[in-house]
């Protein structure tokens, strides 16, 4: 039998991130043989395969080569549970769920991560500093070894907030600094042209995500801890969120397709601070268009995915499928999430206005 080894040590190095020189030191061997055994000049001695095969979590029957297909199935299963719960689950589901999945695999760093976040989560709820060491030592982990960068920034981000929310100012911008300033960054590279022709579609993405990125800097503004939730801000909050919004109108037009996420977000906050003001006409009317957007994004979700916005700003750009570096919510409906928020006891100074009732059915409609 041809047995292909060296390329399933690459290939599961590739998977998990892992550097030859890493595999090399946990294993006790030098990067020269890693590499001699993945290029086929020869085979780890037998009594190395046990190693081999912990190292990466798997039997050494899938080191020679047998269910390797089976493995990458749970691997991918694993995932999908992860993103699953991540929207349904408890905290205290996710994080029980994470901790065997590394158990299983102890090399993910995409798992890792996971956990970290699972991990700093319940940290925010609890303040149970007993969590922080287990964080650190999950992303430093993963920053340290991780070469897929966009689970490495993730890492990085985790610990800037744990450091940020701990007061740890010089281990948060020493964070901070592992990461690549904007005006390098490879949207900005792109829309000065490459010379391939796509300039104007490189513009536009440049575009796409600078718009997001304000409008939704914007939109947390108001929830920032210094600035104060009384009264006396509560005026200053709504404007910032209606500019958010006019911002999304402004770049998208009336094609708004996933933005009325965002807007559907930024009415039902405004609507908090004016219930909070006694303001019920306009707590109403701010109500009904985050009904009326959070049923557009909805029937967006189901029929446009892969149609061209249409702004002068954004008709070369889709609206993509969720994918890796694009994130939608998938078990339950918009509609869904702004039926829980209204039933806040806030709300119940309007829950009998007819305005009100007619808002619950309509989004009830499309809750699911």
């Amino acid at each position: 039998m041809n047995i292909k080894i060296g390329a399933i040590i690459k290939k599961l190095r590739a998977e998990n991130n892992i550097t030859q020189d890493v595999l090399a030191t946990a294993i006790g061997v030098t990067p020269q043989a890693i590499s001699r055994w993945e290029a086929e000049g020869g085979y780890p001695d037998i009594e190395l395969l046990p190693a081999l095969a912990d190292f990466f979590s798997v039997s050494t029957d899938e080191l020679l080569g047998y269910k390797l297909s089976q493995r990458e199935e749970e691997i991918t299963n694993i995932k999908k549970e992860i993103s699953r719960l991540a929207e349904v689950g408890t905290i205290e589901e996710r994080i029980t769920f994470a901790r065997n999945a590394i158990s299983r695999y102890p090399a993910d760093f995409e798992i890792k991560e996971n956990l970290a976040v699972c991990l700093y989560h319940l940290w925010c709820d609890t303040k149970n500093n007993d969590l922080i060491k287990e964080i650190e030592n999950l992303c430093s982990s993963v920053v340290a070894e991780c070469k897929d960068e966009d689970t490495r920034y993730d890492a990085i981000n985790v610990l800037i907030n744990i450091y940020g929310g701990t007061k740890q100012v010089e281990k948060a911008m020493q964070s901070v600094n592992l990461l690549t300033p904007m005006k390098y960054c490879r949207e900005f590279a792109k829309s000065s042209g490459i010379g391939d022709g796509n300039t104007e579609f490189y513009i536009q993405d440049e575009i796409d995500k600078l718009t997001d990125c304000l409008g939704t800097a914007i939109s947390n503004y108001p929830l920032a801890d210094e600035l104060p939730n009384d009264p006396s801000t509560w005026d200053r909050k709504i404007e910032m969120l209606t500019i958010s919004n006019h911002l999304y109108k402004m770049i998208y037009g009336d094609n708004l397709m996933f933005y009325h996420v965002r807007l559907s977000q930024n009415y039902w906050l405004i609507s908090t601070y004016q219930i909070s003001q006694g303001k019920k006409d306009e707590t109403l009317a701010s109500l009904e268009k985050m009904c009326y957007h959070a049923i557009e994004y909805d029937k967006a979700y189901i029929n446009d995915h892969g149609k061209f916005y249409t702004s002068i700003f954004t008709d070369k750009l889709i609206y993509p499928k969720p994918n890796k570096d694009f994130h939608e919510l998938t078990e339950h409906t918009n509609c869904y999430h702004m039926l829980d928020r209204l039933q806040n006891k806030r709300y119940d100074c309007v829950r009998q206005d007819s305005r009100f009732v007619s808002i619950i059915e309509r989004l009830n409609q499309h809750a699911k």
